[in-house]
């Protein structure tokens, strides 16, 4: 303990040793130190102004009048402040140089210089071209493309939380813009969307009707075309049978009959309206053979793609998944 501080900082002393200059302390530390909420620590600390808002410094001392605090250059009552601040002990040089106004030696620059300017734009300016300045300078701020220590790591997150502080607050400010234009769409939308929507639907199932007519007509011509093709081809046989007989038979200068084409769909017109076209479409409805499918498309792109997806899903799952490699990697939230 430095010996110029009384006894009464022997916890803070312990505590500043523990966590580090503007440090904090884990669960595991603060019950080795031991710490009950209504026993405030003489010594120099900060705490936030809310939740995940700034820190300002924390000054808790004994007087003769019983102990006093500080917050952020204010007067506060310690036992008030004490849950909110003890597990982020600081050095006295550290409180004392931002009690001047120095920043916070893990602080961002660009956070610290924004955050101090909160609240001092004038009415005049523009808030979007103020936000766009403030996004601006903090992408210009970002000299974090590589981390190598927890003190760079610390600074990096206090820009990263500022920058989805700034999205957000477009975020809310565009939403509340662009809100009477929305309504007086969906008032809009109320309107119209119904009547399409259920004309839409109808006219639906009336094609869905209409293609299984078509459907039903086109298996009958294919069947009368298969038996007219079938007949053909016994004809044709036939003939050639009996011609072989004839000695002056020359299958070379011999016509071959055509096979019967197939006949094509007619187009559907009404009494009223455009007519609809028909088309005749080959349509997948059953997977019948997985396995020769996969022979079919295992080097197709969006399997490859489809099974990477699942291949992610499963591993977040728990799984176990062979035929890919699987590595550890920390992800900030």
């Amino acid at each position: 303990m430095n010996a110029h501080f009384p006894p009464q900082y022997a916890w803070y002393f312990k505590a500043l040793a523990m966590a580090g200059d503007c440090g904090e302390l884990t669960r595991s530390q603060l019950s080795t130190l031991g710490i009950s909420e209504g026993d405030p620590q003489p010594g120099f600390y900060r705490k936030r102004t809310h939740e995940d808002g700034p820190f300002v410094p924390v000054a808790i001392w004994n007087t003769e009048g019983g102990m006093v605090a500080l917050v952020g250059g204010a007067a506060a009552d310690p036992s008030n402040v004490w849950s909110f601040c003890a597990r982020h002990p600081v050095s006295e040089a550290t409180y004392n140089a931002v009690d001047a106004g120095a920043n916070w030696p893990d602080a961002d620059p660009v956070v610290a210089e924004q955050i101090a300017g909160t609240g001092h734009n004038s009415a005049t300016v523009d808030e979007a071209e103020a936000l766009r300045d403030q996004i601006d300078a903090a992408r210009k701020g970002n000299t974090y493309k590589v981390i190598n220590d927890d003190e760079t790591l610390a600074k990096a997150q206090g820009l990263r939380s500022r920058l989805l502080e700034l999205k957000g607050e477009a975020e809310k400010k565009h939403k509340k813009e662009k809100e009477p234009h929305l309504e007086a769409g969906r008032v809009v939308d109320r309107k119209w969307l119904p009547l399409a929507k259920d004309a839409e639907a109808e006219a639906k199932s009336i094609r869905g009707a209409m293609d299984g007519w078509e459907t039903k007509k086109l298996h009958l011509r294919r069947e009368a075309d298969r038996q007219a093709e079938t007949a053909r081809l016994a004809a044709e046989q036939a003939r050639i049978a009996a011609e072989r007989a004839d000695e002056t038979f020359d299958p070379v200068d011999e016509p071959v009959t055509q096979p019967v084409a197939a006949s094509a769909p007619t187009p559907i017109k009404g009494s009223y309206g455009r007519a609809a076209s028909v088309s005749v479409v080959n349509v997948v409805t059953a997977i019948t053979d997985q396995k020769a499918l996969y022979e079919f498309l295992k080097d197709h792109p969006d399997l490859k793609d489809c099974m990477f997806d699942l291949a992610k899903r499963a591993v977040a799952k728990g799984h176990t998944v062979p035929g890919v490699s699987v590595e550890e990697q920390a992800k900030v939230a």
